[in-house]
């Protein structure tokens, strides 16, 4: 049964990143988790080798597909306030968010939803699925003017969460976040780009539980990271994320 199981899981990445989801079944997912797997064979398991041969050399070949060039590795990396590979996913988010509904105007992850580094230079399919192996959906979210207090002292306490759209400050213990100079507390809603993982209060995002999501396309956060890399490989242009600032933490006594 294991062995079979395995067998419908190669096939269906065989068939492209994007080849997953028609092999789901119709159930609500919440998290998953995978990984890329180099494929051996064995005298015990001839048989097996042999019926997995053809999917073997199309996962090599899919998973190899370079999609973009970086100019500096991005490493995973804990304990800090920000990250230059947490901004680039959060960004991502954003953008996509922003083609879906034009009022998105943050974005937020999770530091535990980046399950790996990206390296310098280039840059394949295989190592997108290992930075995000969730099945996980861009999902759009409205906060009202509690939940959005509760999310920004969130970020703020949970250092190293991804976020984009705003600028974070500690001012005397206390957290407060602006969009273009104005303070997020003066507005009454805001619409959220995030994952369906966290829309759910996952990582004890409970703020987004007294949300109402506005939308649900289906669409993959892998995927949008995806797109994004090949679109700017299509313009001639290299990776490249670096620390912004967006966040400030309180000065160290």
């Amino acid at each position: 049964m294991v062995r079979l199981i395995y067998i419908l899981w190669m096939g269906c990445i065989a068939f492209g990143y994007g080849g997953l989801q028609s092999c789901r079944p119709p159930l609500k997912l919440v998290q998953s988790e995978g990984s890329y797997i180099t494929l051996t064979a064995s005298a015990e398991d001839s048989s097996i080798a042999l019926l997995l041969n053809p999917f073997k050399d199309s996962v090599q070949k899919s998973m190899g597909k370079v999609l973009c060039s970086s100019e500096v590795a991005l490493p995973k990396i804990k304990g800090e306030a920000e990250t230059a590979l947490g901004n680039l996913m959060s960004d991502i988010v954003l953008n996509e968010g922003q083609k879906i509904h034009k009022e998105v105007q943050l974005s937020i992850l999770n530091l535990g939803g980046i399950r790996a580094s990206l390296p310098q230079g280039n840059i394949r399919l295989g190592d997108v699925y290992s930075l995000m192996p969730f099945d996980n959906r861009i999902v759009l979210v409205r906060l009202g003017k509690n939940e959005i207090h509760e999310m920004v002292q969130y970020i703020g306490k949970q250092l190293g969460t991804p976020f984009s759209g705003m600028v974070l400050r500690c001012r005397e213990g206390n957290w407060l976040g602006e969009i273009q100079g104005i303070s997020v507390d003066a507005s009454d809603s805001i619409l959220v780009a995030t994952s369906d993982f966290l829309a759910q209060g996952g990582d004890k995002m409970n703020f987004f539980l007294k949300g109402r999501i506005v939308n649900d396309q289906g669409k993959l956060l892998r995927e949008s990271i995806v797109d994004y890399m090949v679109s700017i490989d299509s313009k001639g242009q290299r990776l490249s994320k670096a620390l912004d600032y967006r966040i400030q933490p309180c000065p160290t006594p």
